[in-house]
């Protein structure tokens, strides 16, 4: 409108010599002239008087746009001049924190005058596009964002915004330990070694995952795939996913890594108290995350055969106790082979077994002999005198005090025969082994009894029978002498010379 408001009066202008003739018109030029002339002082500055345009966008995206930890993202800031001469301007770009760019974020700039179209000769505004490079330092949480730019002309101030989203990864780890009980385990377990890895970030992220297995512990079965194996440390990655949103918000995802191992059964070699502790090293994204510890347990057997006296007259009973203690953390299967020497032999009445967990009164020893017969069946007599016993021994407990040990003890009721070959005194020996779970036999120390044979005044019956003999045959001879020294006396008194 304004470009045609001037044409009109630039044609008007150039008929003004030929009206100027006509002697009736003096007035009517003269007012059109000042028209033109104000005509034209107001279009100038109306147009030296036109607002600059700025406009901002994020990676060519008007809206929405993301940006995502170690990416590069392009701003656009486009700067329009709708003025017929060129314009000087200060572009400021403002970022967050988190946000960082090589390039000035503070700029003088020259805006090239518009220009007018060649059809309808109406002024075009002129186009200048500013681009900044920009990334997202490490750390920090996910959020929405806005960039700002501010263009300054004199005392006239453009701003232009435009929203982003960072985007980064949240990751975190959690480890546990399957397959033990209250945190203990025995040689030949089978467990599993489970890594969960939660993401409540808005960005995926390939996750490093390093495991060094503890020394008495084996793989068992394939890696994941992308996952190696070198020594003992097992290492690899995953793609833990970006959080989805449902109803509530953010929901963080879930990645879940198995890995099974089997306790190797050589693990406890060396160990004298049959426990130890493994402990692996987790590190999940570089960060080294807690894994539950894992109590090694075995059963640590001791046997002892103690006799209740050292000496026995032949006939007479007494009673051998065999005190069987479990001082480890894991429970038992004991096999208990007794050897009864030639001279002793179990006597009528047995008491089997009890175990002690304090004192018991006999009523309470019988009753745990019976529940120790019924389950393991009593003993088996094997030739040669052997006397198998098959036991369950339970686990040592642990207190405040320390461990205390599982106790069970077998009584066994023998009876010393007559001594041989009318010994006076037989030293007899019995001996005792046990196994544990089927393994390699070991042997208790041996025990000595005195039997002693049936005397009178420290002497046996076949020495009496001796000194009898012996006394008896002596009166023998003396009478015989005696009677042989009285014939002599008998002869000299009845001579005749």
């Amino acid at each position: 409108m304004k470009k045609a408001f001037l044409l009109v009066l630039a044609a008007m202008l150039a008929l003004l010599p030929t009206a100027g003739w006509a002697e009736s018109l003096p007035e009517l030029f003269t007012a059109v002239q000042e028209g033109v002339s104000e005509g034209l002082t107001l279009g100038a500055a109306q147009a030296m008087d036109g607002d600059l345009t700025l406009k901002l966008s994020a990676g060519g995206a008007e809206d929405g746009a993301r940006i995502e930890e170690g990416q590069c993202l392009t701003l656009t800031l486009t700067a329009g001049n709708p003025r017929p001469e060129d314009t000087a301007v200060t572009v400021e770009l403002h970022l967050p924190q988190r946000l960082r760019t090589t390039e000035e974020t503070t700029w003088q700039a020259v805006l090239p005058a518009a220009q007018a179209d060649p059809e309808t000769g109406a002024l075009v505004p002129s186009q200048t596009v500013f681009t900044r490079e920009i990334v997202l330092a490490a750390g920090g949480i996910s959020e929405e964002v806005t960039l700002e730019a501010e263009m300054s002309m004199g005392t006239r101030f453009y701003r232009a915004r435009t929203p982003l989203a960072i985007c980064v990864s949240d990751v975190s780890a959690a480890a546990d330990v399957l397959g033990t009980e209250d945190g203990r385990a025995q040689l030949g377990d089978a467990l599993t070694y489970r890594v969960e890895i939660a993401n409540a970030g808005m960005a995926a992220k390939d996750v490093p995952v390093e495991l060094i297995l503890p020394d008495g512990m084996a793989l068992a079965g394939e890696l994941p795939e992308g996952f190696a194996m070198v020594g003992r440390r097992i290492s690899g990655q995953m793609l833990a996913q970006a959080a989805g949103v449902d109803e509530a918000g953010a929901a963080a995802s879930l990645m879940t890594l198995e890995l099974p191992v089997t306790v190797e059964q050589d693990a406890l070699d060396g160990d004298a108290d049959a426990t130890r502790l493994l402990a692996a090293s987790l590190r999940v994204d570089g960060e080294r995350i807690a894994v539950p510890r894992v109590q090694l347990c075995a059963p640590r057997i001791s046997a002892r055969l103690i006799p209740e006296s050292s000496s026995l007259k032949a006939g007479e009973e007494t009673t051998l106790r065999i005190l069987v203690v479990n001082s480890g953390l894991a429970e038992a299967d004991v096999r208990l082979t007794c050897v009864l020497p030639e001279g002793l032999t179990l006597a009528q009445e047995q008491k089997t077994a009890e175990t002690k967990d304090g004192a018991q009164t006999d009523a309470e020893a019988e009753d745990a002999q019976a529940a120790i017969a019924q389950q393991d069946e009593g003993p088996q007599q094997l030739d040669g005198g052997a006397l198998v016993y098959a036991l369950h021994i339970p686990a040592a407990e642990e207190g405040e005090s320390g461990v205390c040990a599982a106790t069970t003890t077998i009584r066994l009721r023998v009876k010393a025969e007559a001594a041989q070959d009318n010994l006076k005194e037989r030293l007899l020996g019995t001996s005792l082994a046990w196994d544990v779970d089927g393994g390699e036999a070991q042997l208790g120390e041996a025990v000595a009894l005195r039997v002693k044979g049936e005397s009178f005044l420290g002497l046996t019956r076949s020495e009496w029978n001796g000194v009898f003999w012996s006394a008896l045959l002596l009166a023998a001879t003396i009478a015989c002498l005696c009677a042989a020294v009285h014939t002599d006396k008998s002869d000299e008194d009845y001579s005749f010379e």
